[in-house]
């Protein structure tokens, strides 16, 4: 190889080295440009390498094209180029060391970013809790305070209760005091006046008996003595006529003397002394009485001062019982204030449970048959105060999963509960019907779940019940004397296929309009009887009465269902004389026709008009309530049936409505079941404006 050719061929490597040189340059450059910002200097150190790397470039193909150039020459170039290679390599060494700074620089950048992304993200999520943290602390106080509120309305009302009852016992015991204690004061007055008159009247028979005996005895006695006086003047008058003729007869006279001085003046002073005895005797007794005079004096006039004891202690009962008088009138006063606040407390709790209530009432079935899995509650609330019930459907097939299902209630009960019991904890209602507010209390349910069991038993259904409620409570009135009068009048209807039938007169033929006053929010129905109720036993004649003449029927689901809605309307009047109070309120108590659906019923013909009749009344019950929930101001379909139409003012406003959900506990109305209690479940979440 000549050395032209291995200087060509060196230059060629020469160019092949810069050439990569400038390549990794660019590359570099690249690199540096896309990464990010990184320290000045290095930047333009980077900067000074690659313009180095350019000229390198240029000058090389200028050197190997002239010709001109001797060896030394082209060693000395060789050498530069040498020297320029080193530095380029020192160069690329530096370069590599620098992109690796800047790789390791970028990477930390990176993970930087990556950390303070992360710091971010947990800072916002941080943010996140801390607001819902505080949202829910918000909610806790709100739930804490409202609970607390209830607790406290409860207290105060059962603390008024109690006051109220204490108040009512301390009043009848002071009565009860008062009217023993009259009367005894009364009989032993009697008695000690009748007992001084007793011995008044003995002591003036007594001295009566005593003057008589002595007078009679001082008669007697001078009587004698004058008999015996004038005995001696006549006979001194005749002796002294015949002292004259007889002086003759001195001797015979002496004689006579000593035998009178001998003879008649010893008897005579016999007789003297018996007298004399007598006197004594009669002196000894006069004594006597007079000792028994003066004890009976002495008697009297204790009695006297036992009057006169009594007396004061009379006068002093006396003002003891007026004082007691103006105190029972005080209280009585104050009764009648407690009324009127025991009315507004007695509202406002009635408001703190809701005027909308549901309650569940699972219907008792034989033992042996088979139910549905429940799970009961105890009688302690949850936090919604509510009670909460449980069903679960078990799937058979090949996972045998069971679904479960959760209500909510203002009160269940279970099969073994009671009319009674169950009354309790809704009669407070009437009350505030007395007071009067609108109440509708309405059971709903499949058919045959126990409806009319509920409302209707002639012993113990809610409808005997709250008539003997209603006159218990007035009757309560009149004997705390809070001068309360009340009229009360009824009517009993039934809705069948949209038409009003008028059951205490059934025969009638006229056409019945419901018309409102809502401005008085009171509700009156045209040609329909009304019938004056003055006690439970009439209502409930005419409640046995009336069932008799109720539309039913007989279906695939139960032997005797009721095929209409009965309606008992319960008009209660009050006025007090002594505060010028008057009410009006009404009592509705409906027994609807059971629910049902038709492909279970298989009714047929009329059966299925009824049917369908039930379930749109029904149904639009339960879009009244939606309504009602929704929006205070929104349009809220009354109209849609007969059934809500009548009920307007018994279902809105500051009305007071119970419903009773009536389930079966049967496995094979699970769907029935679960269909009622999810409709109950949504009247149950309304809330009425007042």
């Amino acid at each position: 190889m000549t050395p032209d050719n291995m200087n060509s061929k060196n230059d060629f490597e020469d160019k092949e080295n810069i050439g990569q040189s400038v390549h990794m340059g660019h590359k570099s450059q690249s690199t540096i440009l896309s990464s990010p910002p990184l320290d000045k200097r290095l930047r333009e150190n980077h900067l000074t390498t690659s313009h180095q790397t350019t000229k390198m470039r240029k000058f090389t193909p200028t050197a190997s094209r002239s010709t001109g150039f001797t060896i030394s020459d082209v060693h000395r170039l060789r050498q530069q180029i040498n020297e320029k290679e080193q530095d380029s390599d020192s160069l690329n060494t530096s370069l590599v060391t620098l992109r690796t700074q800047i790789q390791s620089q970028s990477l930390n950048n990176f993970t930087l970013e990556s950390k303070y992304l992360n710091l971010v993200t947990q800072l916002t999520e941080l943010k996140s809790n801390i607001e819902n943290l505080n949202d829910f602390e918000e909610s806790s106080m709100r739930e804490l305070q409202h609970k607390f509120d209830i607790t406290s309305q409860k207290m105060m009302v059962q603390h008024q209760e109690r006051l109220n009852s204490k108040k009512e016992e301390i009043a009848a015991e002071i009565d009860k005091m008062l009217q023993e204690k009259q009367g005894k004061y009364l009989d032993v007055i009697e008695k000690l006046n009748s007992s001084v008159k007793s011995l008044e009247e003995v002591k003036e028979e007594l001295g009566t008996e005593l003057e008589q005996r002595i007078d009679a005895a001082k008669k007697s006695f001078q009587e004698e003595a004058e008999s015996r006086r004038n005995k001696l003047a006549k006979s001194r008058s005749v002796n002294e006529e015949k002292s004259a003729s007889v002086k003759h007869t001195i001797s015979d006279l002496k004689k006579e003397i000593i035998e009178i001085n001998e003879i008649s003046i010893p008897s005579k002073q016999k007789e003297y002394t018996r007298y004399d005895s007598i006197l004594h005797q009669l002196q000894s007794k006069n004594s006597e009485k007079q000792k028994e005079i003066d004890s009976t004096r002495n008697f009297i006039a204790n009695k006297n001062k036992q009057v006169t004891e009594l007396n004061e202690q009379s006068k002093l009962r006396s003002e003891e019982l007026a004082r007691m008088k103006f105190e029972i009138k005080r209280m009585k006063m104050e009764l009648v204030d407690q009324e009127t606040k025991r009315r507004k407390l007695h509202s406002q709790l009635q408001d703190l449970k809701g005027n909308i209530r549901v309650f569940c009432r699972i219907r008792a079935v034989p033992g042996e048959s088979k139910l549905i899995k429940f799970d009961l509650p105890d009688d302690d609330l949850n936090e919604d105060a509510k009670q909460e019930l449980s069903i679960v459907k078990e799937n058979v097939g090949i996972s045998n999963s069971s679904n479960s299902y959760r209500f909510q209630f203002d009160k269940i009960f279970s099969m073994n509960h009671e009319n009674e019991y169950i009354f309790e904890e809704y009669s407070q209602l009437i009350q505030s019907c007395i007071d009067g507010a609108n109440v509708c209390v309405f059971a709903y349910g499949q058919t045959g779940s126990g409806k009319t069991f509920t409302m209707s038993h002639p012993e113990n259904g809610m409808i005997p019940l709250s008539i003997k409620k209603i006159f218990d409570d007035i009757k309560e009135l009149d004997a705390q004397e809070q001068q309360w009068e009340y009229e009360i009048s009824g009517k009993f209807i039934e809705i069948y296929n949209e038409n009003i039938i008028d059951l205490l007169n059934s025969q009638s033929n006229d056409k019945h309009e419901i018309k409102h006053d809502d401005i008085n929010c009171k509700t009156k129905l045209t040609n329909i009887t009304t019938i004056p109720i003055t006690s439970p036993s009439q209502a409930n004649l005419i409640l046995e009465q009336v069932n008799k003449r109720r539309s039913t029927a007989a279906t695939k689901s139960n032997d005797k269902s009721s095929r209409s809605h009965s309606i008992f309307i319960i008009d209660i009047k009050g006025s007090n004389k002594a505060t010028g109070v008057k009410t009006f309120g009404t009592l509705n108590l409906i027994d609807l026709a059971g629910s049902e659906r038709i492909n279970v019923s298989q009714v047929e013909g009329e059966r299925l008009k009824e049917t369908q009749a039930i379930n749109k009344s029904l149904s639009a019950v339960g879009d009244v309530i939606s309504s009602l929930n929704s929006n205070q101001g929104s349009h809220i379909p009354y109209r849609n049936s007969k059934l809500t139409y009548l009920l307007k003012h018994s279902l809105g406003g500051n009305s007071k409505t119970l419903m009773f959900v009536n389930i079966s506990p049967l496995s094979a109305n699970f769907n029935e079941t679960i269909n009622s209690l999810r409709f109950a479940t949504k009247v149950n979440s309304t809330k009425l404006g007042q």
